[in-house]
């Protein structure tokens, strides 16, 4: 049985659907109760949220990995995550106060509906192949990227991160806001379903499983000296091969692609430009349900 399912939004200050949602279900909590678990949802990093900025000290959700919750900081983001922890938590235990974390985000890249998945307990996969059924469009991305284990959902035994965009920060749009409730409304009846013991049949899932990050290239000051090309911007999930333009230096040259054909995914994420990341590639796969 799942006991609790946790809503959590404002793991970013400057995502503000995921914010608004839970402004909303925290004023009228009927909308996301259901029979047989209980529903609770948070407002993560509350400083960062009267500010609209992504964060205070250093991103929230790579805070959550086992060496920082149990180490001292002076960081706000890092004591923040450890009484988060706390609340949800505690991560790795044996009886958790959440077993299911789903975190709202927003992106500036064109990644459509999409649910980031780290959590790879058969559970969350079979939430993932619930959701996709009702909504096809949704894009399933297994991320392995910067830094391991140390998103929020990863608190909880179960849960993934649902990832909307394109959308500027610090910027509600109506039709992805909407999108995002159905799909967090979708997961919470799956979880009905579940705990009534009722049979269900669900469907393999196409998902993409990351393979690299793609840094800009930088000069020796380490500046970027090339943009995203054009005719790769607003390309999330789909395919690029070698030969095919991926940056434009400021003199007009252009860089192409060598490699594997893959995917190209968070082409050109704001939140990404101090971490040097321009984009990130991964590989079509399918995953036995």
């Amino acid at each position: 049985m799942i006991k609790e399912v946790t809503i959590t939004g404002g793991t970013h200050g400057n995502e503000l659907i995921g914010i608004y949602l839970v402004k909303s279900w925290l004023k009228e909590p009927k909308a996301i109760q259901r029979s047989n678990f209980k529903t609770s949802c948070y407002l993560l990093n509350k400083k960062a949220i009267k500010e609209c900025r992504r964060y205070i000290d250093r991103d929230l959700n790579r805070c959550f990995n086992t060496k920082i919750l149990s180490s001292q900081s002076e960081l706000y983001e890092e004591n923040l995550a450890k009484e988060i922890d706390e609340l949800l938590g505690k991560k790795g235990s044996d009886n958790p106060k959440s077993d299911f974390i789903v975190d709202l985000h927003t992106t500036t890249a064109n990644m459509g509906l999409s649910i980031v998945v780290s959590n790879e307990n058969q559970l969350t996969w079979e939430v993932i192949s619930y959701i996709k059924d009702k909504v096809p469009e949704l894009n399933v991305y297994m991320w392995r990227g910067d830094e391991e284990d140390s998103f929020v959902d990863s608190i909880a035994p179960n849960g993934f991160a649902i990832e909307v965009g394109a959308i500027p920060q610090g910027v509600l749009r109506s039709d992805l806001y909407q999108k995002t409730e159905q799909i967090v409304y979708h997961l919470l009846d799956f979880i009905e379903i579940y705990n009534s013991d009722k049979s269900y049949s669900l469907r393999d899932v196409e998902y993409f499983e990351h393979v690299m990050l793609v840094n800009y290239p930088k000069d020796k000051d380490g500046d970027i000296e090339a943009m995203v090309h054009e005719d790769r911007q607003d390309r999330d999930f789909e395919l690029i091969s070698t030969g095919e333009p991926l940056f434009r230096r400021f003199d007009g040259e252009i860089i192409s692609y060598e490699g594997e054909d893959l995917y190209t995914l968070f082409i050109n994420e704001a939140a990404y430009y101090e971490k040097g990341f321009a984009m990130t590639l991964a590989r079509k796969k399918i995953k036995k349900i």
